[in-house]
């Protein structure tokens, strides 16, 4: 696989000018754009993803449905249904399939430091039939190790909690589980 290149933006979301390898983005901690795709079923069940135990970041931890991040020309509506056809297998009739929620910003430093995730999240909600098959999606093992459902209230407890056994999910999404909780209380 060759070199990923990435957009650099600034802290405000707006565009640098200039693309770096994914490696050199995190070494530095520069700011780049992501996509966070959550899943939905009508009853409020979330799908969720077990990273990888490869992964260079939060190896084996619960997360997002699917994330990832934009490649350098991509915006994160694209970037958004690319994950979704490469983690999970899942082919979206149309982007407009996606809901855009709100950008949050999120930072990790990990490794020590050797490691500087800097990012602008654009979070999206796809909403799915009930009840949510989980034999349908065909996972890629690079990325995804499993699979499962759990009810929005009870993830909000786990990232309100700091569970370690999930990526966390802090700061701005907040919002994110404010609005589940009235669209699905």
């Amino acid at each position: 696989m060759g070199v990923e290149y990435i957009d650099v933006v600034n802290e405000d979301g707006s565009p640098a000018g200039y693309s770096l390898p994914r490696s050199e983005i995190h070494a530095k901690g520069l700011w780049h754009r992501v996509v966070h795709v959550w899943l939905i079923d009508d009853k409020g069940n979330l799908l969720i993803q077990q990273r990888a135990d490869n992964k260079e970041s939060h190896p084996s931890l619960w997360d997002i449905s699917t994330a990832g991040h934009c490649e350098a020309g991509m915006n994160s509506r694209d970037t958004a249904v690319k994950e979704l056809s490469e983690e999970l297998g899942m082919q979206l009739a149309s982007a407009d399939e996606l809901e855009y929620l709100f950008t949050c910003r999120t930072n990790h430093v990990l490794k020590n430091g050797l490691y500087i995730d800097n990012e602008l999240a654009d979070v999206y909600l796809l909403r799915v039939a009930s009840p949510i098959d989980l034999t349908r999606f065909k996972l890629q093992v690079e990325e995804v190790q499993a699979i499962k459902l759990i009810h929005h209230s009870q993830l909000r407890v786990l990232a309100e909690a700091h569970d370690p056994t999930f990526v966390p999910l802090a700061g701005d999404y907040v919002q994110f589980f404010n609005i589940l909780a009235t669209r699905y209380p």
